[in-house]
């Protein structure tokens, strides 16, 4: 498979963009800080290419936390 430059451009954005908006979204409906879940999954994704995948895949196994009432 040859990658062109125009390839290049769309890898970032399919292998640490979009599962790191995934992850946010993913957070917040599971009560987790937005904030860690996205540049985690940003800089695995960014750095491993396929790392932000599973890591998001792996988020979605967690318990969401539960709030705690005082």
């Amino acid at each position: 498979m040859n990658i062109n430059i125009n390839m290049v451009m769309l890898l970032p954005l399919f292998f640490a963009v979009i599962p790191a908006i995934l992850a946010i979204y993913l957070a917040h409906k599971q009560k987790r800080s937005k904030l860690i879940a996205g540049l985690a999954t940003f800089v695995l994704g960014f750095f491993t290419w396929v790392g932000g995948w599973i890591l998001l895949g792996i988020m979605n196994f967690m318990e969401p936390k539960k709030e705690v009432s005082e």
